[in-house]
């Protein structure tokens, strides 16, 4: 009897459990009549549940050095009162916005390099008579030359964190080539024909990618590029409703309508 009575249990115990080895016990899994049992949520002693890593926070670098810091500073707006740098060997390099010049001993761009490779702490601000004895000494170059500059050397080889190497980029006008570096005829050249990304005007131009890099650079810091979206944008938006365009028109001062 014992024995029998344990056959009978194994029995309902095979039958209220099927194994899903067997083909009965698979029929009986896949048409719900048996499902997964469910899993239990209790730690297992001895077992430490890892705690998940928190999400480190992006960090926002500033300017690598004063080049780009003076690069972005048309983009963002800063750089509205007078600077300046004093370079290694007692140069003084003065930016003077209100009359969008800068002052320096030479016109050449080549001996700034070592002023603007300086940590972008170094600009200092210069005030009223210091601003007129720099205007004194040397004479006025425009600003928009040496923000040229400062993006042909801020990051070399490396594009911009303002820039974007898939967004396709025109020369909003010709440039003048600096004497200094004549090989930029041939990037200018194609960046007008048409928006290109920076793989296609490195193709187009023949010129090394490392170059054509710094001269895209070098050209958004003085403002003479724009991107074929944002261009996009600015031929989808809107035009003022004729009420918009009639309040501009009354807001304007007598002489000017």
């Amino acid at each position: 009897m014992q024995g029998n009575a344990d056959m009978t249990f194994d029995s309902e115990q095979a039958i209220a459990n099927p194994s899903r080895t067997t083909a009965a016990g698979l029929e009986a899994w896949l048409s719900g009549a048996h499902p997964e049992p469910a899993l239990l949520d209790v730690e297992l002693p001895g077992v430490e549940t890892p705690k998940p890593e928190p999400i480190a926070e992006p960090v926002l670098v500033g300017p690598v050095n004063a080049a780009e810091a003076l690069a972005w500073s048309l983009d963002q707006g800063t750089f509205s009162s007078a600077r300046k740098l004093v370079g290694p060997d007692g140069a003084e390099l003065v930016v003077d916005p209100e009359n969008n010049a800068y002052h320096f001993e030479s016109t050449s761009l080549k001996p700034l390099a070592a002023l603007l490779e300086q940590p972008a702490s170094a600009w200092t601000p210069i005030y009223s008579e210091a601003m007129k004895n720099a205007r004194a000494t040397y004479p006025a170059q425009p600003l928009e030359r040496l923000r040229w500059y400062a993006g042909l050397i801020a990051t070399p080889g490396i594009l911009s964190r303002k820039l974007n190497r898939s967004e396709r980029y025109k020369l909003s006008r010709w440039p003048e080539t600096e004497r200094e570096y004549p090989k930029h005829f041939r990037i200018a050249k194609e960046m007008l024909k048409e928006a290109a990304t920076i793989d296609a005007i490195v193709a187009a131009s023949g010129m090394p990618y490392d170059e054509v890099v710094d001269y895209v650079n070098a050209s958004f810091a003085a403002g003479r590029i724009k991107a074929a979206s944002v261009a996009k944008a600015e031929d989808e938006a809107p035009a003022p409703s004729r009420g918009k365009r009639l309040i501009a028109a009354l807001n304007k001062p007598l002489f000017a309508r």
